[in-house]
């Protein structure tokens, strides 16, 4: 089976739902910013912007959206991991147990079962600090703590470990880091946001850490021949 075109399928159409998905958000915010119809707002000399409900909700909505390209974009590769080790199980006939730590998760036991099989994912190229801050987003999206709020927040665990993380806004990164004589952190995280950018950039990561696996793989098949 070839498990590269399935992983990459489901990548493809990563991107392809964020596209489509955020178009109509889209429209609602450049209309609101434009006064575009149906948003044209009347005159007005109160300072409070006309749509800003609106507006707040479109772009909630594509945050959203951003949360479900991570689920999907986790799973993908949760996946693909799986099917590459089971490959290669049967390959060597040697019993391929993983176990997953409860502390440190999945990837990291990855990571320890593929060096130790000689398939270091630190040699692939690929930013795998991008790509466990895409599982760790996942996590928190999912497992949201707040029933007040519709967005989420990195957790203090991941600020210790990640202090500027990927998928925020950068005005609130800098709210948030400790200044000379300011720290914030202890009441102010950052909220999971994602943009489009983040997302593909996620989505390539993702890709590049399965190719080189498969590159290896089959490096791996031809020199036992």
């Amino acid at each position: 089976m070839d498990i590269e075109c399935f992983l990459k399928s489901r990548t493809e159409f990563t991107r392809y739902f964020y596209e489509k998905a955020v178009c109509p958000f889209m429209k609602i915010k450049t209309a609101i910013e434009n006064e575009k119809e149906p948003f044209v707002p009347p005159y007005t000399e109160d300072a409070e912007p006309y749509f800003l409900e609106e507006w707040m909700k479109a772009d909630t909505a594509i945050i959203h959206i951003g949360y479900a390209c991570v689920s999907m974009l986790s799973s993908s590769l949760k996946l693909f991991f799986e099917e590459w080790s089971d490959r290669l199980e049967k390959d060597t006939g040697i019993k391929n147990y993983i176990a997953i730590s409860k502390k440190k998760g999945w990837l990291y036991s990855y990571k320890q079962f593929f060096e130790k099989r000689g398939f270091p994912l630190s040699a692939s190229g690929a930013d795998l600090d991008v790509i466990e801050q895409t599982i760790l987003a996942r996590n928190r999206v999912q497992h949201p703590e707040e029933i007040t709020m519709l967005g989420v927040y990195h957790s203090k665990e991941d600020l210790k470990k990640f202090p500027n993380p990927f998928f925020a806004k950068e005005v609130e990164i800098k709210m948030t880091n400790p200044t000379d004589d300011v720290n914030t952190t202890w009441w102010l995280k950052p909220s999971v946001a994602l943009t489009r950018e983040q997302v593909f950039e996620a989505v390539k990561q993702v890709e590049v850490v399965c190719s080189w696996l498969e590159e290896e793989y089959w490096k791996w098949r031809k020199s036992k021949t």
